[in-house]
Order: C-alpha cells, then sequence, then structure tokens
C-alpha cells in the first residue's frame, strides 16, 4: 500500500467524514468541516493531516494537530493531538504510525517540548497503540462545556 501525508483539503471531506465516523457518533457537518478546514489551512499552528491511499485516493485516516504557547521553564510549545482515527479495516496497517511520524516531524520543526493527546477510557485498542508509538499513560482530566 502506497500511502501519502498531506494536509486535507476541502475537497477531502466525503472521505474525511467517513474516518471521523470512527470515533463520533455518525456524521458531521459537511458545511462547518469545509470552513474549519479552510480556516486550519490558514492557521500555521495547525495541522489537519489525511493519510491516503495513492492508488485509490481514498483517505484511510486522519488526525489533527494543534501547537500551543507554554509559559514554562524555556517556554517552547507544545503539540496537542486530536482525532485520530483510521478506518477499521485499515487498522493494525502501519498508517496511524506513519500518521503520527508525520505530525511529530511537523511538532519537531515547530520546536515543540512535547506531545500530548486525549483518548477515551474505553478505547483499550487504541491506548495499545499509543503505548506502542511510545507514549506514557499520565493522568488527566477532561469537563464538557
Amino acid at each position: 500500500m502506497n500511502i501519502e501525508m498531506r494536509k486535507a483539503l476541502v475537497e477531502d471531506i466525503p472521505g474525511l467524514d467517513k474516518v471521523m465516523q470512527v470515533i463520533s457518533d455518525g456524521p458531521g457537518d459537511q458545511d462547518k468541516m469545509a470552513s474549519l478546514i479552510e480556516r486550519i489551512r490558514q492557521d500555521e499552528q495547525k495541522y489537519l493531516l489525511v493519510a491516503i491511499d495513492k492508488e485509490s485516493g481514498e483517505i484511510l485516516g486522519s488526525l489533527l494537530g494543534i501547537v500551543f504557547e507554554d509559559i514554562c521553564g524555556d517556554c517552547r510549545p507544545i503539540l496537542l493531538v486530536e482525532n485520530v482515527a483510521v478506518l477499521e479495516k485499515f487498522q493494525g496497517l502501519g498508517i496511524g504510525k506513519l500518521m503520527f511520524n508525520e505530525i511529530e516531524r511537523w511538532g519537531k520543526e515547530m520546536d515543540c517540548h512535547y506531545e500530548m493527546l486525549v483518548s477515551g477510557m474505553n478505547r483499550v485498542g487504541a491506548h495499545k497503540f499509543y503505548e506502542a508509538i511510545g507514549f506514557e499513560q499520565v493522568k488527566g482530566f477532561k469537563k464538557y462545556l
């Protein structure tokens, strides 16, 4: 399988929405997605990554990287990774690892000190994957607004 990693385009919305349904309850608002993709593409501190099968053009996975400032220590920024998803039939084939390699390359380019992500308590398979690629589990909190 020949995989391309690149920033998402508005034309990617149908495939991107399909991928996001792996981690959400149903289809997204594609009009809002279009608006957000354009905004994200213009923001140097955000990277909405898509993994594409070069032969079929199918979007296989995606994640969102956001760099934000940190006023602690040497004040190097932090990379937040969100919305990590790979289509179920392509999980276990190394696509997630390729996506993290790319977002970490970008995070280093942005001089990030470390990266962090939040994963739902019930996503045990994802947790094993994150640990396998070097994440360590720390206690975190989340509150819906």
